[in-house]
């Protein structure tokens, strides 16, 4: 049986990662996306997710790359967002700028007159850095968002629309003598990115009771992390961050516990309504494709709504429970993503329960966390904590 809202002085926060309704463009019912899940997702008092789309009739395609030409959808989908009961969506991704600065002005406005407040995005660089706060019992919970995954342009400036960048430079080192040593890989954010997001944090810390923070980051259905990727996790948690929550990669990462704080690195992919199965690219876009002998994973019939190796079906909903004082327990409900991108929560009992259980553990254990299961709820710990949260 679900567990109520806990007690009257503390609240129940939900943290999904990548969504994309589509289901206008399938001409099936907006709610049908979030069906097995919308219940679950309510019992939260306040529910976040990160928006990999754009809600717009407008604008022309920027960056004419195969990954970005699906990334605008009819805007009646946001429906989908407001009926499954979200109450804040960060829109800085890798996506929000693929057709132009009127596209994504329209998805955020979208997004606000269906009663959602949206973080990460905005008309120029002062509205993308600002903080969107949930009240709920008298608790106060603040957001904010960035994004790591951008191409040129998209992030926000003075006077200009786009998203609050963490940019990060990548260099490439030689290892050994040998031709053709792959090189070692190193990744630095940028300082001045960094610092613009502590400045955030510790305005808004003064503010509220709980400070999350939602950041696209990583490699797309690449396992493990980035090396940049604890680095500003752990200075978000150093200037007052109490929940990060990472995004983009279309598999779920490691947890960590840092300082009693909890950084997920990547919660995957929750329900990503792919637009494959019914119109092709436009012309002119430059489509690229991974000759099958490279590929690790074979294309699945029945699957181009949700396509991509079995891991990427594996996702979860995070579930904090948090007071005045902070956070009081972190943990998650594994899930899994059907052949139409719609997520189910699963059971103990279920074999896939264990399934994404044995995936995640691993990389929870590289970072230092510990996993319990309680009912149908996992757990994380500090390892240096039997207690889990001092």
């Amino acid at each position: 049986m679900p567990e109520p809202k806990e007690t009257t002085d503390a609240i129940v926060i939900h943290a999904v990662g990548n969504v994309g309704p589509r289901r206008v463009e399938h001409g099936e019912p907006v709610e049908s996306l979030f069906g097995k899940v919308h219940q679950r997702i309510k019992e939260a008092d306040i529910t976040l997710c990160s928006l990999e789309m754009i809600f717009s009739t407008r604008g022309c395609l920027q960056y004419r790359d195969h990954v970005t030409w699906d990334s605008r959808a009819d805007p009646g989908n946001v429906k989908a967002l407001a009926l499954a009961g979200f109450n804040v969506v960060s829109h800085a991704s890798n996506r929000c700028f693929d057709y132009g600065p009127d596209a994504l002005l329209q998805s955020i406005d979208t997004l606000r007159s269906s009663g959602m407040q949206v973080v990460g995005a905005g008309k120029d660089i002062a509205e993308a850095r600002a903080a969107a706060i949930v009240e709920q019992r008298g608790i106060k919970v603040g957001f904010l968002g960035y994004n790591s995954v951008l191409p040129a342009e998209y992030e926000a400036r003075e006077g200009k629309p786009g998203c609050a960048p963490i940019r990060v430079s990548t260099y490439f080192e030689p290892q050994g003598y040998q031709p053709g040593t792959p090189p070692k890989v190193i990744t630095i954010p940028n300082e001045n990115d960094v610092r613009a997001m502590e400045q955030d944090i510790r305005a808004l810390r003064s503010r509220v009771d709980v400070v999350v923070v939602s950041i696209h980051w990583g490699l797309s259905s690449v396992p493990g992390m980035v090396m940049y990727q604890p680095v500003v996790g752990r200075r978000a948690v150093d200037a007052g961050a109490d929940l990060i929550f990472g995004s983009h990669g279309s598999t779920i990462r490691g947890a960590e516990m840092y300082r009693g704080r909890a950084i997920f690195y990547c919660l995957g992919s929750f329900a990503q309504d792919r637009a494959y199965s019914f119109k092709p690219p436009p012309s002119g876009t430059l489509v690229r494709s991974v000759p099958g002998r490279h590929r690790e994973w074979e294309r699945e019939p029945g699957w181009e709504r949700n396509p991509g190796p079995k891991n990427r079906r594996y996702t979860m909903m995070v579930k904090c429970l948090a007071g005045k004082n902070g956070l009081r327990k972190v943990s998650f409900l594994p899930g899994w993503t059907n052949e139409r991108s719609e997520p189910e929560l699963l059971s103990p009992g279920d074999q896939r329960f264990k399934e994404v259980l044995d995936y995640i553990e691993p990389g929870c254990q590289e970072l230092g966390s510990r996993l319990t299961v309680e009912g149908d709820e996992v757990v994380v710990h500090s390892s240096a904590s039997k207690q889990g949260i001092a």
